[in-house]
């Protein structure tokens, strides 16, 4: 999966949900010139997000709640876990991080 990608996806579902961090993805995305979606059946739980972008179930948020989902992130390298980092997978398989860093 492309950055491109990635970031359509994450913000996507971020907006669709009303996640708190929608505004900061969808400038991010505006900046990049990356055209946002509609996202389908978008949910907010603690931790994280899902909807459908493009007819696929994409879930956004912290390690855990990808755990709690049944994502298997056994083949991410272990590391700190900081601040505006959000992991996410497509269709159950985890496809990637979004880190948003102030500069």
């Amino acid at each position: 999966m492309s950055e491109t990608d990635l970031l359509r996806s994450v913000a996507s579902v971020a907006c669709g949900s009303g996640h708190p961090v929608a505004h900061e993805l969808l400038r991010e995305a505006d900046m990049r010139i990356v055209r946002v979606v509609d996202a389908l059946n978008c949910e907010l739980f603690p931790g994280g997000a899902a909807g459908v972008v493009a007819g696929s179930r994409v879930l956004v948020g912290s390690p855990e709640f990808l755990l709690e989902h049944g994502v298997d992130l056994g083949g991410v390298p272990p590391m700190q876990v900081c601040d505006g980092m959000f992991f996410s997978a497509i269709d159950g398989r985890f496809a990637g991080i979004v880190s948003m860093v102030e500069m």
